[in-house]
């Protein structure tokens, strides 16, 4: 979390992880310019992680974003330690109700976006 938290506030913002998009087609929803714009992009995004159309991430899906996300900032991860450990950062800082999975309203607050 420290490596995305630049300004110490506990939270995960979208411009956190913007910084490390730069070259990264896929990242240009973190830098929509409009709440508007921000609020599609992430509805975008979550759909295609919710493979289970769920409107949460469990299992793999949090598997396949924190792998997604991890990659950008850290291209040569080592294996499953990093990213269990990077998965078990994110549940704690974005799953409110502790049930082990990322439903998308608790992702959007995590990123500091508002859905509605």
């Amino acid at each position: 979390m420290e490596m995305f938290d630049k300004n110490r506030d506990g939270r995960l913002e979208l411009n956190h992880l913007a910084r490390y998009c730069d070259r990264e087609e896929r990242c240009d929803w973190l830098r929509a310019s409009s709440q508007e714009d921000r609020r599609r992009d992430f509805e975008k995004i979550f759909t295609h992680y919710d493979v289970s159309q769920t409107g949460a991430l469990e299992g793999p899906e949090v598997d396949g974003f924190v792998k997604d996300m991890m990659e950008l900032v850290k291209p040569s991860l080592s294996g499953g330690g990093d990213l269990e450990r990077f998965r078990k950062t994110l549940l704690a800082h974005c799953d409110i109700n502790k049930d082990g999975k990322i439903q998308k309203n608790e992702l959007a607050l995590c990123l500091g976006l508002k859905l509605c």
